[in-house]
């Protein structure tokens, strides 16, 4: 093809040619038309077969090449700013200097309200206006930790990724604690920078305030802490969080939205939502869950119990005060306290009615497990199910569950979660026959919230007098832990 041929080259009878070809192509045609024998055709397969084993693994190498090839591209892609340079923190750094003026301006109008309101005149539309300028000022406060919080997770990122040398290089950030804290702790947050109302109906065995950002009603938790707790509190309820962030609204349990410490006394607050009315307890005293109802919340309970188990977290201290039926249908799990150990907060006597939820094992002494929350469950759902029977109780302290006319796949859950204590796993319980409710429209009850809002007027009436709001919490402490 490349070079000429010369007459010596030409080639000889082309007549022989083509006849030897038409020769050679009918013997194959005949090899191929003879049917073939049973060892052919089985030399045959076995070839066939390897020959698409061999296309099926080049295949799958082709894949693996090119989706290592697509990494790198955007391995590349992200990672070349930063080729001859550090990450910056400067934005961090800035968001914090704004956060230090807002602070300043906040404390600055909060010392002027005060003055005003106790001055011997006071002008109460100039009051006014400085509470106005005082929430526009906490919103900008939020809005600004929420940045922060952004800032800290694109950075908690990167050092993740590919600067583990990052918290380092830049120790004034604080980034380490941030990514120790699972995101949850802020050093920007102060308790006087809310405009708290305490809660002493609810403060019996620690602070307890109540109080507002963005519009929605939140509790403030405090733990008094030295330097051992602070640390194990920080741990704990990172831990927890990070357990929430895997599902977040699917986890089945109460969010942790800050931890922050108090500069000015030993002391580690906790910010959640706050559901007034909601727990457990309050329910089933003002207007109990019927038979539907309460199958919805506790399998709500069940997956908040599956997250905890999953990232290797025993409550401990599962009670009516702490479960939360949210619109009277979605049941979460409430925190517990982090400055307690698994077996301190097992080892709290709580009681439904007359039942004990202490499973039988944590009474022999043996250490809190997911079966002994799975024994407090199953008492939760027997006191929902049973309603204001009394319980017959063995001499184990076991309730009996056969004396009472339930539902069949209710009663063998309960027997198996109370009675015969197999080994059920909170993922098990989750896909009981009982929680598999058919999808059918019920009738709508006029009594029954339909929205669990902090903007639902009736709350907002009722949230006027919180004194009020919580003459008519019963029986244990809303949103609390043991």
């Amino acid at each position: 093809m490349e070079e000429p041929l010369i007459s010596e080259d030409a080639v000889g009878n082309i007549d022989e040619i083509l006849e030897n070809t038409e020769s050679s192509v009918c013997k194959e045609l005949e090899i191929a038309l003879v049917d073939q024998g049973d060892a052919d055709k089985e030399i045959i397969l076995n070839t066939y077969s390897q020959v698409l084993q061999k296309i099926r693994s080049e295949e799958r190498l082709i894949a693996t090449v090119e989706a290592k090839y697509k990494d790198s591209i955007e391995f590349k892609k992200q990672l070349i700013e930063y080729l001859n340079k550090s990450p910056s923190v400067d934005h961090l750094l800035s968001i914090k200097k704004t956060l230090k003026s807002l602070k300043a301006r906040l404390r600055w109008k909060l010392v002027e309200k005060n003055n005003l309101e106790e001055s011997d005149d006071p002008d109460g539309s100039q009051i006014e206006k400085i509470k106005e300028e005082i929430t526009q000022l906490r919103n900008n406060v939020f809005q600004e930790i929420y940045h922060e919080r952004e800032e800290y997770e694109m950075l908690t990122s990167l050092a993740q990724k590919w600067f583990p040398e990052l918290p380092l290089l830049h120790p004034e950030i604080g980034l380490l604690k941030y990514m120790n804290s699972g995101g949850l702790l802020t050093m920007s947050l102060e308790r006087d920078l809310l405009d708290a109302e305490p809660m002493k109906e609810l403060s019996s065995k620690r602070p307890l305030v109540c109080s507002e950002v963005n519009g929605q009603i939140i509790l403030l938790k405090g733990y008094s802490v030295d330097v051992d707790t602070e640390a194990k509190v920080i741990e704990r309820a990172a831990t927890y969080h990070r357990a929430w962030r895997e599902a977040e609204e699917e986890s089945g349990l109460l969010p942790l939205i800050f931890l922050f410490l108090c500069k000015s006394d030993p002391m580690a607050y906790l910010m959640v939502p706050y559901y007034p009315r909601a727990n457990l307890s309050t329910v089933q005293a003002s207007m109990p869950l019927n038979s539907e109802e309460a199958l919805k919340v506790m399998k709500g309970v069940a997956q908040g119990l599956y997250t905890l188990h999953k990232a290797d977290i025993i409550h401990g201290s599962l009670h009516q005060n702490n479960v939360f039926a949210i619109n009277r249908e979605q049941g979460i799990v409430g925190d517990f306290d982090f400055t307690k150990s698994v077996s301190q907060r097992a080892s709290v006597n709580m009681m439904v009615g007359d039942l004990s939820l202490i499973s039988p094992e944590l009474k022999m002494g043996k250490p809190a497990s997911p079966s002994s929350d799975l024994y407090a469950y199953g008492c939760l759902l027997l006191w929902l199910s049973v309603q204001n029977q009394e319980f017959e109780i063995n001499k184990d302290g076991i309730p009996k569950v056969d004396q009472f006319h339930l539902d069949d796949k209710v009663k063998s859950l309960l027997c198996s979660l109370i009675c015969y204590r197999s080994s059920m796993t909170a993922e098990q319980v989750l896909h009981a026959e009982c929680f598999l409710i058919p999808k059918e429209k019920s009738v709508p009850n006029p009594e029954k919230d339909t929205e669990y809002t902090p903007y639902k007027k009736e709350e907002e009436i009722k949230m006027e007098n919180l004194d009020k709001c919580m003459e008519k919490t019963r029986n244990g402490e809303a949103n609390f832990d043991c």
